[in-house]
């Protein structure tokens, strides 16, 4: 652990020595990372102005080649550590009014035409530390000549982060300055759009709008997303510059809107909604072809394309009707459709297809009439369960795209869409890929969102009573009459507890499929209810007994030759019970091991019944 004793630094403050003495301590990082040390530093530079000027010196002046490392590495680094410390005291002290003259030095920098990197880097530093303690205070120092400087630098990174922070309302500023702020947010929008040929322009430019939409914004601060809703500046730097940040712009202002429920901002979209098919169309014009793993020369798809999907996602959620007749007029879903079919292989593309789908099935009737047909015309052509053959791949493969067109297919028959030659399709084509596909996965999805329906019902099966106390014989003659009602009564339920055990006992017997699972299900309730009355030590021993008994019952299900797979997908669902008592590897391993007995014992699924 370091002991600030053995620092030189108290004796050079109180000898009052050359700040360079200071900086050639080996400890002072050590030393400025206690409060205390730290607060005595600042205090001598604060009450010794000539060190501050040398220390800002240091920051803003290009060293000669002597004492290089020092002068032009070393001193720069070591006063930027000191200056970027956050002390109330010695900040309230730079922004007093006869103490600017510090800070138009540290802004000269700024002066030049062209700034060294590191430089920019320290002075960054300084600067950003004093916007987040003291941001009304900067803002208020800021003028005209200091903003345009900022913005002349706006190429280099560091600047740019000060830019943002600068537009970025702070919560205790009470928008006394937003004004100004809006006015630089509208002066980084222009040099976007006249300077999107320069790379590192155009990429900081969007850099500080994308962060200043992603913000915490209040609600009387959202003057700063009016300026950005701008239909011809979305296009301009779309078209123009054909870079994905431009795409991710639109979709983060699409997404901000959609999550403050300002929903009437959407409107501001009707032009992107009118070219979108154009932008899908002319978006990636430079993209080169290059040879897959698999031997197949294709155009890639591009991020651009796949923020332009989410984009199309994100108009659908608005549900306003202007947007949605314009999408239906343009035929988008139609251009989308075509792009999913050309890039059959991009999962992230049909993840986000399927998203648009289901959403417009489910929440727009009005779209969904419009591409019905169209989209049964394009599972019609494609979907035919053949497989083909892709570049130099050895055997031939199903295409990319028939997973998400079967699971379309079965959208469209759950809404009960109908002619002649779908219905045609269905009984011929999709019927046959179902069975194959629902028999291999035992006719579940394998990652439910949600417990089947059937499934729900099979563990709710009411509990079966038990009667384990028997009633001693007692003649007819020596019970009161009132007792001889009571026992009637016994009877009478003990008739009718023994008669529903025979139906148990004659389900379990006569029904092959339902009957046996069911005793399963009743089997594992007594077992829990057996679990809550024994002690601890007889509770493990007959749960070991019940669920032996369960395992053996199970097995026989499964190397029955008519099991099918969905009873076997219940079984595995209904044992998701155990997890606490056998451990999740365990059952993993438990459940693999019943669905391959399953397939030892059923070689050919297809052949079942």
């Amino acid at each position: 652990m370091f002991n600030f004793m053995n620092s030189r630094m108290d004796e050079f403050i109180e000898e009052k020595r050359d700040i360079k003495l200071i900086l050639d301590e080996s400890l002072l990082l050590q030393d400025l990372s206690m409060p205390q040390q730290q607060y005595k530093l600042l205090n001598y530079v604060k009450d010794h102005p000539e060190h501050l000027e040398t220390l800002i010196e240091y920051i803003i002046e290009v060293g000669d080649e002597t004492n290089y490392q020092r002068i032009q590495y070393k001193y720069p680094f070591l006063a930027s550590e000191i200056l970027s410390k956050e002390n109330d005291f010695f900040q309230d002290f730079l922004f007093e009014v006869h103490n600017l003259h510090h800070l138009n030095r540290l802004f000269s920098l700024l002066n030049e035409d062209i700034l060294n990197i590191t430089q920019a880097g320290y002075f960054s530093k300084v600067i950003l530390t004093l916007l987040r303690k003291k941001h009304f205070k900067m803002l208020q120092y800021l003028n005209e000549k200091d903003i345009s400087n900022l913005l002349k630098h706006i190429d280099i990174l560091h600047i740019a982060e000060i830019i943002e922070k600068i537009i970025i309302p702070d919560p205790n500023d009470e928008n006394q300055l937003l004004e100004k702020q809006k006015s630089i947010l509208q002066r980084v929008m222009k040099i976007s759009q006249h300077r999107y040929y320069e790379t590192e322009v155009f990429d900081n430019c969007l850099l500080i709008i994308n962060n200043v939409i992603k913000s915490q914004i209040n609600p009387d601060q959202e003057e700063l997303i009016k300026c950005l809703l701008n239909p011809y500046y979305f296009l301009t730097i779309c078209y123009q510059s054909q870079r994905t940040a431009a795409y991710e712009l639109v979709s983060n202002l699409l997404q901000y809107i959609n999550n403050s429920g300002k929903t009437d901002y959407f409107l501001y979209f009707m032009d992107v909604a009118k070219h979108l098919p154009n932008a899908f169309t002319n978006s990636n014009l430079y993209a080169i072809p290059h040879l897959t793993t698999y031997g197949q020369i294709i155009i890639p798809l591009s991020s651009n394309k796949l923020t332009l999907l989410q984009i199309f996602y994100l108009l659908l959620l608005s549900e306003k009707e202007e947007i949605l007749n314009e999408l239906i007029n343009n035929q988008s879903f139609q251009v989308i459709t075509n792009v999913i079919l050309t890039h059959e292989f991009n999962n992230q593309a049909l993840i986000w297809f399927d998203k648009i789908v289901i959403f417009i099935f489910q929440k727009l009737p009005q779209m969904y009439n419009s591409i019905s047909d169209f989209l049964a015309q394009i599972i019609i052509q494609y979907n035919k369960n053949e497989k083909k053959e892709v570049g130099s791949l050895m055997n031939t493969i199903k295409p990319g795209y028939q997973g998400i067109l079967t699971k379309v297919s079965n959208l469209l028959v759950d809404n009960h869409y109908t002619n002649q030659i779908w219905d045609q399709y269905v009984n011929d084509t999709l019927n046959k890929i179902n069975s194959v596909e629902k028999s291999l996965l035992c006719g579940v999805d394998p990652k439910p969102r949600q417990m089947p329906q059937f499934i729900q019902e099979s563990i709710t099966i009411e509990q079966p009573k038990e009667n384990d106390h028997q009633e001693e014989e007692v003649e007819e003659e020596d019970i009161p009459e009132d007792d001889n009602n009571k026992e009637n009564e016994i009877d009478g339920q003990e008739q009718e507890q023994e008669q529903e055990e025979e139906e148990q006992e004659e389900k379990f017997y006569d029904c092959n499929e339902e009957g046996r699972l069911q005793q399963l299900e009743e089997l594992k309730q007594i077992q829990l209810k057996e679990n809550k009355i024994d002690n601890l030590e007889s509770k493990h021993k007959s749960s070991a007994e019940e669920q032996e008994l369960i395992d053996e019952q199970i097995e026989e299900i499964i190397s029955d030759p008519q099991t099918k797979p969905e009873q076997v997908a219940q079984i595995i669902q209904n044992e998701e019970a155990l997890i606490d008592d056998i451990g999740p590897l365990e059952l993993e391993n438990k459940q693999d091991h019943q669905v391959n007995e399953y397939y030892k014992k059923h070689d050919d699924p297809k052949n079942e019944e």
